[in-house]
């Protein structure tokens, strides 16, 4: 964001209701430039002759703002809405859920994201956005992704309205009136408000449709956004609200079944599943890829095929004791899903192939106390799963059941095991093995095909005693192999401790698991830094650093797994706006400089020199920063660097000097200088002057400032 000079108008005119905010908002929907998909980034819809969107909502912070990107798409809809009225801005514990309406925007992402409120239901918001950083809609609008009430607690930085301070949103007297409404087969009763709460009421069990179209509310899927199963209902049907808009559900003690494929491609947010529910049918929630929390009470006991195959959005889920069976996929391909956790029981449980396929940042497994097996790629492609306990009663691990899993280094096998399948640990880098039979009893199990290969390559510790878990009343966290340095998740084994020789002398120090360094794709803060781990026990990304030292340093840092990581890259806007430091030291280790992620630094002085290690500088990555008067990229004739992006150094007034050692330069942004003193002068590499001439020109530099 940027200041502007002139001031708004506020509009005398009414408050526009939150139903008429949305409306307003959502008009804009159709109109090609902001259309679903439409490209929005930092850079377009914008051009060289307006570089920002300057919003009417006055002042944020005691000045005017202006911006670009997910926060210019987030201003034009608000200002669709409300016109000329201001804006006032709160932090965290400055307001509350119930506090926000359409129209309302939230910074998001650890403060790197901005949307903007189009509905608010009991479980979460549904948002529009431009700009997104990631997934298959990075760099465009995007309309209707819903965000729950949990998320937006923990995880909204900031929070705007140009609601009026104590305004209270008029009742519709319509809002309980009836839009729609019906018989089922069987007697159930159906009923549908202008509001969008759908209501099943009467006894007994809905039928099971073939599909949405069969659907006796089909056409009006988009408008139920709540719906509530009445006492006396005993089952909710197959495709019952297949494809619906549907964003909370409330289910009653009666229920004892969720039908096959019932909320799948739904906008569900969050689901409790009641203790009555005995079988979550097949592909029940299936695609639900707003849910991020299913919660599955004491009591049910079966849970079909890809019941909750492809929620994205699912991080974390905790199953009961009762559950007897999981069938196959029903996990498959959760991308956000990191935890998962088995209470113990005294069932053995049955598990379905493919379970946990594709759950690329699955990091924490607790697995129930007694199974049948590790089915068939049970966990293939888990790439950040680094370890198992397997529990004692399974009798096999099947084929491909942990192939690829990239940093899996760590299992734990009981002596039940009488086969290990083609494939099993394929492309994994196991070190250890830890089995609580003999080495007899090793040797006498079946490994299929590659599988004798692999296992050969790790280390053998025979014998082995897993911890024992308390019981659930005795207080503990329903994580089965007791307390080991990873929180008590028992994703790795135990101590080597010298005994590569395939004995074990069974003592406490040899049978404790060691700490595994964190998987890649997991996150952690120290210092008043969060970094991502880019590949496990070696690297990381700094995502942000809040800090008001006035010297900072970014090098190498220990992470909360007392692992040191070199940190190789700097992320986006990773400390944009600080005014606090004065001086920037990079290691020699940085290979990337994100966008944004020194821009508005004004107090940043002198001189700033970067590594040879530097390939890339983003765009606006130093953007603003006023005070810096010269600056070296690279120390020798090695530097690495190849790209210079947009803006990069952009506003940087009293930049005179600019080094380049790097012979490898292949591209600079427009702007990259622009803004800098008029008679800065560039030195490059002398066989690259010709060159680099003609590279510099399109960052605004010409051709007497640059020299070898």
């Amino acid at each position: 964001m940027e200041k502007a000079v002139s001031k708004p108008d506020v509009r005398d005119s009414e408050i526009p209701s939150p139903a008429e905010a949305f409306e307003a908002m959502i008009a804009l929907k159709d109109r090609d430039e902001y259309k679903e998909g439409t490209i929005w980034t930092d850079y377009e819809p914008y051009s060289d002759s307006k570089g920002y969107y300057y919003w009417k909502g006055g002042n944020l912070g005691g000045s005017r703002i202006s911006a670009v990107g997910c926060v210019a798409f987030a201003f034009i809809l608000s200002d669709e809405a409300f016109g000329n009225l201001p804006a006032r801005m709160y932090a965290p514990g400055g307001f509350a859920f119930e506090d926000i309406k359409a129209g309302d925007i939230l910074r998001v992402s650890n403060d790197a994201h901005t949307v903007i409120v189009l509905e608010v239901n009991d479980a979460g918001v549904v948002v529009a956005e431009g700009n997104i950083s990631t997934g298959d809609h990075k760099g465009r609008v995007h309309w209707g992704r819903a965000i729950s009430k949990e998320e937006v607690m923990r995880n909204t930085s900031h929070y705007i309205t140009r609601y009026p301070e104590g305004y209270v949103p008029p009742d519709d007297p319509d809002a309980n009136v009836s839009i729609a409404s019906g018989t089922l087969d069987g007697g159930l009763a159906w009923n549908l408000t202008k509001a969008g709460t759908m209501t099943i009421s009467g006894r007994g069990a809905m039928p099971d449709f073939g599909s949405a179209e069969d659907q006796p509310w089909n056409g009006r899927g988009s408008q139920i956004k709540k719906i509530i199963i009445g006492d006396g209902v005993t089952g909710i049907g197959s495709c019952a609200f297949l494809n619906c808009g549907v964003l909370s559900i409330e289910i009653s003690s009666s229920v004892t079944a969720i039908g096959n494929n019932a909320f799948k491609d739904s906008s569900l947010i969050s689901v409790i599943i009641p203790s009555s529910v005995k079988t979550i049918g097949e592909s029940a929630f299936r695609a639900c890829r707003n849910l991020s929390l299913a919660t599955v009470s004491e009591g049910v006991e079966t849970i079909g095929q890809n019941a909750f195959r492809s929620c994205d959005k699912l991080a974390s889920i905790s199953l009961p004791a009762s559950i007897g069976e999981v069938g196959a996929a029903a996990f498959l391909q959760c991308q956000s899903l990191t935890s998962v956790t088995f209470a113990p029981g005294s069932k053995r449980v049955q598990l379905g192939d493919n379970m946990f396929m594709g759950c690329y940042y699955l990091m924490r497994v607790t697995l129930p106390r007694s199974i049948n097996r590790i089915s068939e790629g049970m966990f293939q492609n888990c790439l950040s799963l680094a370890g198992l306990e397997i529990p004692q009663g399974a009798e096999s691990i099947e084929a491909s059941a942990f192939a690829s899993c990239s940093v899996f280094t760590t299992v734990i096998i009981p002596d039940s095991v009488t086969t290990i399948g083609m494939a099993a640990f394929s492309s994994c880098p196991l070190n250890d093995i830890y089995f609580t039979g003999t080495q007899e009893q090793w040797n006498g199990i079946s490994k299929i095909g590659d599988t004798a290969s692999a296992v050969s390559k790790a280390a053998m510790h025979y014998n082995y005693v897993p911890p024992v878990s308390p019981d659930p009343d005795d207080g503990d966290d329903n994580n089965s192999g007791g307390d080991n340095n990873n929180g008590g998740d028992n994703n790795s084994g135990g101590n080597n401790s010298g005994n590569n020789n395939g004995s074990n002398s069974g003592s406490d120090e040899n049978q404790t698991p060691v700490q595994t360094p964190f998987a890649k794709g997991k996150t952690f803060t120290v210092g008043g830094g969060t970094y991502k781990v880019t590949k496990a026990g070696e690297e990381v990304e700094l995502k942000t650093l809040k800090s008001a030292a006035a010297k900072i340093v970014i090098d190498t840092v220990t992470g909360t797994d007392g692992v040191k990581y070199k940190v190789t890259s700097i992320g986006a806007k990773a400390m944009q706006n600080n005014k606090k430091m004065k001086s920037l030291t990079i290691g020699a280790n940085v290979k990337t400089i994100g966008t944004g992620a020194f821009k508005g630094c004004v107090s940043l002085k002198k001189t700033l020199a970067l590594p040879d290690s530097v390939k890339t500088i983003g765009a606006s990555a130093f953007s603003g920063c006023s005070k810096i008067t010269a600056v070296t990229i690279g120390k020798t004739s090695k530097s690495s660097l190849t790209t210079i992006g947009k803006s990069a150094f952009s506003g940087c007034r009293k930049l005179g000097k600019a080094t380049i050692q790097s012979t490898k330069l292949n591209s600079a942004g427009k702007r990259a200088f622009k803004g800098t003193k008029s008679n800065l002068k560039v030195k490059v590499p002398s066989g690259q002057l010709k060159k680099y001439k003609k590279i510099l020109k399109k960052a605004g530099l010409n051709a007497g400032q640059i020299t070898k």
